[in-house]
């Protein structure tokens, strides 16, 4: 079912998949408190620093907490690479739609995180992500989404 028609969208649907994979690294890996210490005082207006030494059991536990969220989110980035390596490439319907759903749902709730607490960085890099999801999606569907579900 693989044409030519998915030939670049592949390549562009790889970028939002390699970046939740590079996401979940930084948050995952030492120094986590850098990623978390950002968020908490863009949120809290308070340094972590300060909330960790008079909260340092719940200091612990939120970076612990934090970066096994960051290894989820590296295995979802090898799940997005992995759906968009063998059935998007192939031109496959149900990744077309794994993919609509995973980065809409994906980026859109982390643009709901970011536009909280604040980070204007953060809103144009989630928003520049899932544009280039749907410019992929979107050269893609033509093709892929030829075939009438119904008859």
């Amino acid at each position: 079912m693989g044409t030519k028609s998915v030939n670049i969208p592949w390549k562009i649907m790889m970028i939002p998949a390699i970046a939740v994979f590079l996401m979940g690294l930084i948050i995952a890996l030492p120094p986590s408190h850098i990623t978390i210490g950002r968020d908490y005082q863009l949120f809290m207006g308070q340094p972590w620093a300060d909330f960790v030494s008079s909260n340092a059991r719940l200091g612990c536990f939120i970076s612990l907490f934090v970066r096994v969220f960051g290894i989820q989110v590296i295995i979802i980035g090898i799940l997005a690479m992995a759906v968009t390596l063998t059935g998007y490439k192939r031109g496959e319907k149900w990744a077309w739609y794994v993919l609509l759903i995973g980065n809409t749902l994906g980026w859109g709730s982390g643009l709901v995180w970011v536009g909280t607490i604040g980070t204007v960085l953060g809103i144009v890099v989630y928003s520049i992500i899932l544009l280039v999801a749907y410019v992929g999606l979107a050269i893609s569907a033509k093709c892929i989404l030829k075939e009438k579900v119904f008859p």
